[in-house]
């Protein structure tokens, strides 16, 4: 028999809650491609987003030799607000007491879902066309202008039906060649180096981009792919419904983020079930909450490129 003590089903029931988001985070795709920012209030100003300058040369031949230059910082700031979340859940009061079971399967199903939420809270940061990052703009743009000079990261290429093999690699060739040439504030390349990527697709494209990327597909015939499999090897590969189709995202490894997951309440829940609740007494209604706080934002542009196939 299921205890009637508030304190310990609290207890039974966020352990079913907790586990659910913990089991599911395995599945999560925010976590990897995001930087993890815990914050201590619900709004912060991040700054040191402007890059320093290169050295130079102060002897000898160079066209610059003896001519010191100090250049100034340039002073990019980012303002993180955390947000309310929540996730609840009504249940008759005769229920959550005759089978307590299923009251606890329930919370089970909420946890699932609050760990869900992030991914789709993060697609929402690099779709959104309000949240904006240290320079102004959002995610994709093609006018991030910090270096002097409009940078675009938001790309178009032909791709016909659900997209082809061949397609594809055009579309992914093109997307890395801009993406290396990303440069700073200084003028400096931010991507130099990065030799291996990550690509965030919808599930109808998902075998494509596999049978062009994979390096385990080397052993079937190269034109069943319709590539040349010339990136095998370079890509981790993550589908997921909440991306449009035909929308190609792709992530250098290794660099800072494009986007940081700020939080300041990590996910907790909570039950009325015998506590002095009206909606327990006189309403005769279980109710299952969870409470969070987080905000995604725009971290760093340049380590991301979009292409949208027509």
């Amino acid at each position: 028999m299921y205890p009637q003590n508030a304190e310990i089903l609290q207890g039974i029931y966020r352990k079913s809650f907790f586990d659910n988001v913990s089991s599911g985070q395995t599945a999560r795709f925010y976590s990897k491609l995001s930087k993890d920012v815990p914050q201590d209030t619900e709004t912060v100003t991040y700054t040191s987003f402007g890059s320093v300058p290169e050295p130079n040369q102060l002897s000898g031949t160079a066209a610059s030799a003896g001519v010191p230059r100090a250049k100034p910082l340039k002073d990019y700031k980012l303002v993180a607000a955390v947000k309310e979340h929540e996730v609840k859940v009504p249940m008759p009061r005769s229920v959550a007491e005759d089978n307590p079971a299923d009251a606890q399967g329930l919370v089970g199903k909420l946890g699932g879902k609050a760990s869900f939420y992030y991914d789709r809270q993060f697609i929402a940061c690099l779709t959104s066309s309000t949240l904006l990052g240290y320079d102004g703009k959002v995610v994709y743009s093609a006018t991030h202008g910090e270096s002097g000079a409009s940078q675009d990261n938001e790309l178009t290429a032909t791709g016909a039906g659900l997209v082809t093999g061949a397609e594809a690699e055009t579309g992914i060739t093109a997307a890395l060649g801009a993406l290396m040439a990303f440069v700073d504030d200084q003028g400096t390349p931010v991507n130099e180096g990065v030799t291996h990527y990550t690509l965030l697709c919808n599930p109808l494209q998902f075998f494509t981009f596999k049978a062009i990327l994979d390096p385990t597909m080397s052993q079937q015939a190269i034109d069943s792919s319709g590539g040349t499999g010339k990136f095998r090897g370079m890509f981790t590969i993550i589908s997921s419904s909440l991306v449009t189709t035909k929308t190609q995202y792709i992530f250098a490894d290794g660099v800072e983020p494009a986007v940081g997951f700020f939080h300041k309440t990590d996910w907790d829940l909570r039950s009325n079930m015998y506590t002095d609740s009206d909606l327990w007494n006189n309403s005769h209604t279980a109710m299952f909450t969870g409470y969070m706080r987080c905000a995604f934002y725009p971290w760093q542009w340049k380590s991301t490129i979009r292409t949208v196939y027509s």
